[in-house]
């Protein structure tokens, strides 16, 4: 009598060996905004989440920074990247001025 081998999916597949450590591979910062993880567009992601985030407060009518420091003075704990954000673009409309600055109250 014969006896039955178990077949697995895996036994179709050929078995490919990497070398150890290669098979990761490590971003890179090359300092190119496009390939950082600070670049343009993930520093005005995050200030768009904050201009949304109600838990700071309305953000119509004043810029990013006067609403940052009226949630901090109220002990609201408004994230801190987002002023380090404001600091490194002080005079960039793109960077000052709320989500919604193009709307009239």
């Amino acid at each position: 009598m014969k006896m039955a081998t178990r077949s697995y999916i895996t036994n179709s597949f050929k078995s490919v060996k990497t070398p150890k450590g290669k098979d990761k591979k490590e971003p890179t910062n090359d300092g190119n905004p496009s390939t950082s993880k600070t670049g343009v567009e993930d520093e005005l992601k995050i200030l768009r989440h904050f201009d949304v985030t109600l838990e700071f407060g309305p953000c119509s009518g004043i810029t990013r920074m006067e609403r940052w420091e009226r949630a901090d003075k109220h002990g609201l704990n408004p994230p801190v990247i987002v002023k380090e954000i404001l600091n490194k673009h002080l005079h960039d409309e793109e960077y000052t001025e709320c989500l919604w600055k193009d709307y009239q109250l």
